[in-house]
């Protein structure tokens, strides 16, 4: 044996003679947890339950929600009603106000319906905007003021569009009703 061994040797047996009264080592006992497990599956179901009818309230089938519909997709065909502005050059617009909640209710009030849309003067602007960005010239005369307000209409399928567009026509406040069925046919309707 080297000098290092010999030395731990003599360590070891000089710490067996003062550690008389040592313990010998033991497991640890589980610790008991101080919250009964009845306690924390109470807690759980509480929490779980107040969860649900939070999600129940916002799920109640009586609960009417409002939402914007997309737009009508373009390549879909609509009859435009364009509605009479201030000083309009159109006969049927002399000396008329235009209230659109009833024009809307005169358009939703027919059966052969099936979506109507509104296209305020600025939406109405940036649409042209989109349908003629080749032509600046057109671009650089026409301002949003000069863009009409309009309802979009997608009749039901197999409706009667010349129908609808003179009932339509016919509305105090609207200056004049474009069928784009009849302009892609180009036909006069």
């Amino acid at each position: 044996m080297n000098a290092t061994e010999n030395r731990l040797r003599e360590a070891l047996a000089a710490a067996a003679v003062t550690a008389v009264d040592v313990r010998p080592l033991t497991v640890p006992s589980r610790r008991r947890s101080r919250v009964p497990m009845l306690l924390v599956a109470a807690a759980v179901t509480a929490v779980a339950v107040g969860a649900g009818s939070v999600w129940a309230e916002r799920a109640d089938p009586r609960t009417t929600t409002a939402v914007q519909a997309s737009p009508t997709p373009e390549p879909q065909l609509e009859i435009s009603v364009f509605l009479c502005k201030k000083n309009d050059p159109f006969p049927q617009c002399k000396g008329q106000k235009v209230d659109r909640t009833k024009i809307a209710e005169a358009l939703w009030s027919r059966p052969d319906v099936e979506w109507i849309g509104f296209q305020n003067a600025e939406e109405a602007y940036k649409r042209f905007k989109e349908q003629n960005k080749s032509d600046t010239t057109l671009l650089s005369k026409i301002r949003v003021e000069d863009m009409p307000e309009s309802f979009r209409i997608l009749p039901e399928q197999g409706a009667d569009w010349k129908k609808i567009t003179a009932a339509a026509k016919g509305l105090p406040g609207v200056s004049n009703v474009v069928d784009q069925s009849c302009l892609l046919r180009k036909q006069t309707c």
